[in-house]
């Protein structure tokens, strides 16, 4: 981590590749419990080991955490301390978030991890049996709303994640899905399209959706979000209240973080940028700790911060831009934004930004940019 820029802060990601059993939409790396080959709670000791390494390149303080997975909730207690506490060391991290599956969430639970834990990230998904079944879920729905329910009442921030235009199901049950998440009080939720990935179970269904359907689930869906007091902050997130997840904040304007575990990737820098990627296999992240490293041209690294900015209702501040990549961003970029319709965008002296029109367009938008760099 020698590349590091000791000068700006650092989020830390840790990596829990661990989980009872595979859903049926999941491309992430992780290793249902049959093939567990060792102590999950000997691999958080390993997390633990890492963490204090990296205090020996400088590395000591964590403006954000977030324990992901698989499924953190796996792990005991006391493990999940151990690492938000070694990681804390020096410094108190700004927020604390922790990914929790529905099955796994007790109130006792809640009791140890709140005075360590800022944020519960919580993976609803549906408040459908049905579409919980599609997506092969191991929580039910009344799982589903027992979670619910002890996070309303914890006094503890927590994230709900919802999938939308799900095979079989109609806008209706979507829109109602929205109603009765929002129903518990959620500060923050994550609202994102069902995803079609290579090498899982619900691949074979990607010639069953319509892109129609998707537009209009995500469009009325946005609408009912908005109606219920939630901003559209980023593509697939929604905060009340200016409680958005910091830690994503960080990465969407592309700022330092580490990240921890098989598949973990971790960017440095600042104007130079520099890529760490964990080998995707845990036996060799035990081994060697081996991970592919790469510097980021100029040209890569400006495409990379178009690319998760515009992803925000904020867009691109062009005073960072300028002064991250020594360019103005209106010289190299207004050519192709003219080719644009306006309903897509705003572009003023200090910022620009997507609408929800040009939300639904990002990637060719992206794709229309790049073609300036």
């Amino acid at each position: 981590m020698i590349e590091a820029d000791l000068k700006h802060p650092f989020s830390l990601y840790v990596h829990v590749p661990f989980c009872t059993s595979k859903c049926s939409y999941c491309a992430f790396y992780s290793l249902p419990k049959n093939m567990w080959n060792m102590d999950v709670d000997a691999y958080a000791e390993i997390i633990v080991d890492e963490i204090r390494k990296l205090r020996s390149d400088g590395i000591d303080k964590f403006d954000t955490i977030y324990i992901g997975g698989g499924n953190p909730g796996v792990l005991k207690d006391s493990s999940i301390i151990k690492i938000i506490t070694e990681a804390e060391k020096k410094e108190k991290s700004r927020e604390v978030t922790v990914e929790m599956n529905p099955e796994e969430l007790t109130k006792d639970r809640l009791s140890v991890l709140k005075p360590y834990v800022d944020r519960i990230s919580i993976g609803i998904q549906s408040l459908n049996d049905k579409t919980l079944k599609i997506l092969g879920r191991n929580s039910n729905l009344k799982e589903n709303l027992k979670a619910l329910d002890l996070l309303k009442n914890s006094e503890i921030n927590f994230n709900a994640d919802l999938i939308t235009a799900v095979n079989a199901t109609s806008l209706e049950e979507n829109i109602k899905d929205i109603r009765d998440l929002a129903a518990f009080d959620p500060d923050h939720i994550s609202f994102y399209c069902l995803s079609y990935e290579e090498n899982t179970p619900l691949y074979s269904k990607r010639e069953e959706r319509r892109e129609d359907d998707e537009y209009n689930a995500l469009y009325y869906g946005w609408k009912e979000l908005g109606s219920l007091g939630y901003e559209h902050y980023e593509i697939s997130n929604f905060a009340k209240d200016g409680k958005y997840s910091r830690h994503n904040k960080n990465y969407w304007s592309l700022s330092q973080y580490i990240g921890l575990g098989p598949s973990a990737e971790s960017s440095l820098g600042y104007s130079d940028l520099f890529s760490f990627r964990y080998d995707e296999k845990i036996q060799n992240y035990l081994s060697d700790r081996s991970f592919k490293f790469e510097k980021l041209s100029k040209e890569q690294a400006i495409l990379e911060f178009i690319m998760v900015a515009l992803r925000t209702n904020y867009g691109i501040d062009k005073n960072e831009f300028k002064l991250r990549f020594k360019v103005d961003f209106d010289s190299l970029f207004i050519d192709e934004i003219n080719k644009l319709s306006p309903i897509y965008y705003k572009n003023n002296a200090s910022s620009f930004y997507l609408t929800e029109e040009g939300f639904m367009i990002l990637d060719q938008i992206v794709l229309r940019l790049s073609a300036a760099i």
